[in-house]
């Protein structure tokens, strides 16, 4: 019934990629909310937790987004 699995180093490699990607989206987000906000720049280290939970949370979008674009192709893909 399950097979096992192995996840190669370009696997690995892609979805790092992809979540470092999404950490500096999330550090840009934060660097503007300082700027806009006139607050400390102290606020780029001691925030750098909520920077992470959000970086997760766009993480996971883009697998939910890359997901549905997987379901989606298959369907419109004809063999």
């Amino acid at each position: 019934m399950f097979r096992d699995t192995t996840i190669t180093a370009t696997v690995k490699k892609r979805e790092l990629i992809i979540f470092l990607v999404c950490f500096l989206a999330a550090y840009v987000l934060n660097v503007i909310g300082i700027i806009k906000n006139h607050t400390s720049a102290l606020e780029l280290f001691t925030q750098l937790h909520v920077v992470f939970l959000v970086s997760l949370i766009f993480y996971g979008a883009v697998v939910i987004l890359r997901v549905l674009y997987y379901m989606v192709s298959r369907f419109w893909i004809r063999k």
